[in-house]
């Protein structure tokens, strides 16, 4: 998959996304970012340390995966921002939206980037 590709397609989904990045298993950006024109809240230092440890998570997460199945996607609401993390095979996808998106947006945002993934709709 082409996940540069698959970023820019996201960013067309809602006017509110404000980044979308694909990480590796280390926590390290492979493809997209923030959207132009947007500017970052945090500085690049604890970016960094935001996707190695959101990467750390997953792994946590995945012992569970035999008992409860693998997880689809993570949603978390913060006052100055919103996070959805979907997991691509060994990659992760980070989605992060204006706070102003309500919960149930969000997660319709989440399927449409899952049936992106899966072919389901063009990217």
């Amino acid at each position: 998959m082409d996940y540069d590709k698959l970023c820019k397609s996201i960013y067309a989904l809602h006017d509110d996304i404000r980044y979308a990045g694909v990480v590796d298993e280390t926590g390290a950006l492979v493809a997209g970012g923030m959207k132009k024109g947007i500017d970052s809240i945090v500085d690049e230092t604890s970016e960094e340390l935001y996707l190695s440890q959101t990467a750390l998570r997953r792994s946590m997460r995945e012992r569970f995966d035999p008992s409860m199945g693998k997880a689809r996607f993570s949603y978390v609401e913060r006052e100055k921002i919103s996070v959805l993390t979907i997991y691509i095979n060994k990659q992760l996808l980070l989605v992060t939206l204006e706070p102003n998106i309500d919960s149930h947006t969000a997660v319709d945002i989440a399927e449409d980037i899952l049936d992106m993934i899966n072919g389901k709709i063009e990217v």
